[in-house]
């Protein structure tokens, strides 16, 4: 067991999977194209996530690393089932349907996939949830941002409320434009992040 502190800010900056490592930044570029599928994507994304992870614990380590992976990942794709008709519920349809490619994309994630094995599995239980949810946040958190900013440059609204800018780009939700956005905002996030580091440890000194 890994006896290092669990520090939410890891997932949610230092080790953010979208604006820090890249890890999982596909679905936020092709599918955050709007507010509320930025939303519906974090809802997806967190509960198959949660469950996931939570569920893939309680595999025996007797098992091989390669057929534990295969497992994970097979537990994931049945816990998207119920997620789904879940957000079916929360979410139109139309909207599912217009980012399921990306939705899909969240069973195999790389919280599940790898940050089990290399991370959350080496804390005891409840450590382990208190770290997957300072990563979940980290992607939600990123993942909204974009699909915010993308909202209201591409028709100056939000949530139904219109927001009085002088510019817009109607092609904001393409995912050229999408890969440029984060790529600006992961550059801006390390940036500010790297200064902020640096001012801290000539403090400490």
């Amino acid at each position: 067991m890994s006896k290092s502190p669990v520090k939410l800010k890891d997932g949610i900056i230092k080790q953010n999977i979208v604006l820090m490592s890249g890890l999982f930044a596909g679905p936020v570029i092709g599918g955050a194209t709007t507010w509320e599928n930025s939303l519906a994507l974090c809802f997806v994304f967190s509960l198959v996530t949660i469950l996931s992870v939570g569920i893939c614990r309680l595999l025996p380590k007797k098992i091989t690393f390669a057929v534990r992976i295969v497992l994970y990942a097979l537990i994931s794709t049945l816990v998207y089932i119920p997620v789904m008709l879940l957000a079916g519920l929360v979410f139109p349809q139309n909207l599912l349907e217009g980012i399921e490619l990306y939705l899909i994309l969240t069973v195999t994630n790389p919280l599940i996939l790898s940050k089990t094995e290399s991370r959350f599995f080496l804390r005891p239980f409840h450590l382990m949830y208190k770290d997957v949810a300072g990563f979940v946040l980290g992607f939600d958190l990123s993942c909204i941002l974009v699909g915010s900013i993308r909202d209201i440059l591409t028709d100056n609204m939000i949530a139904n409320t219109i927001i009085k800018i002088n510019m817009q780009i109607p092609a904001m939700d393409r995912m050229y434009c999408g890969f440029i956005l984060v790529g600006i905002l992961a550059g801006l996030f390390r940036y500010i992040y790297t200064r902020i580091n640096k001012k801290g440890q000539k403090r400490a000194n």
